[in-house]
């Protein structure tokens, strides 16, 4: 059940994720940006079967911060997008383009928690049930902490499209398809990242910039604050 109560959102201070040029940024997101350039000759389709004891990879923490847009019937959302993940917890907040706070959404051991800029707070065990009751559209969290890293979650059956490097171009897992538009370059010890994602799955599609990677280890692995 999900549970609103009050709470003070002025103490949250979340400045200095605007870019500049952020309008004309979002326009032009929100306008599409070019396919894949692959021939299909190029790209190999394989079925993979759930295997449990890869789901260590969702301990490795990331930190990503974007751009997100949303169309979902009548409840649409486009702005900014800073997400922190560790294997026991996940903090993410949406942005309007000016940057103000539109919704905080936390999960831990206890479960999810979606705090709206009313200020009120609600609970519930998932974050797809919470954010389609809240906000008015499903984020997909159990799988995307996985596809935005260009990978299967791999406690279901998942259909991969690879190119001929073995690089992920689509994946399609739990009713939704995600398509990698753009990588950043691959470094040293590192696989390339994922710089443009859209996700969808019937009348949802969300479009995902990654402007900036940050790991645990290392400071910034790829910042780009420019449109494909």
């Amino acid at each position: 059940m999900i549970r609103p109560v009050f709470f003070d959102f002025s103490a949250l201070n979340m400045g200095g994720v605007v870019c500049r040029n952020w309008m004309l940024g979002i326009l032009l997101f929100l306008a599409g940006c070019a396919g894949p350039g692959f021939r299909q000759e190029d790209v190999t389709t394989v079925i993979i079967q759930p295997a449990s004891e890869q789901i260590e990879v969702a301990h490795e923490p990331f930190v990503l911060v974007g751009r997100l847009a949303v169309n979902a019937r009548k409840h649409h959302f486009s702005g900014g997008i800073r997400w922190q993940h560790t294997g026991q917890s996940d903090e993410i907040y949406l942005f309007s383009p000016l940057g103000q706070i539109v919704a905080e959404i936390s999960r831990d051991q206890m479960g999810v928690r979606l705090i709206t800029s009313e200020p009120a707070v609600y609970q519930a065990q998932n974050a797809e049930y919470l954010t389609s009751q809240v906000l008015g559209w499903e984020l997909p969290l159990a799988g995307m902490q996985f596809w935005v890293r260009g990978t299967h979650f791999p406690g279901t059956v998942a259909e991969k499209d690879l190119d001929k490097n073995k690089r992920t171009l689509a994946i399609r897992q739990d009713g939704w398809r995600i398509v990698y538009q753009n990588y950043y370059p691959a470094r040293e010890n590192m696989s390339a990242l994922p710089r443009l994602l859209e996700f969808s799955r019937m009348d949802v599609k969300m479009k995902l910039i990654v402007d900036q990677w940050q790991g645990e280890t290392r400071n910034d692995v790829a910042v780009d604050k420019a449109l494909p």
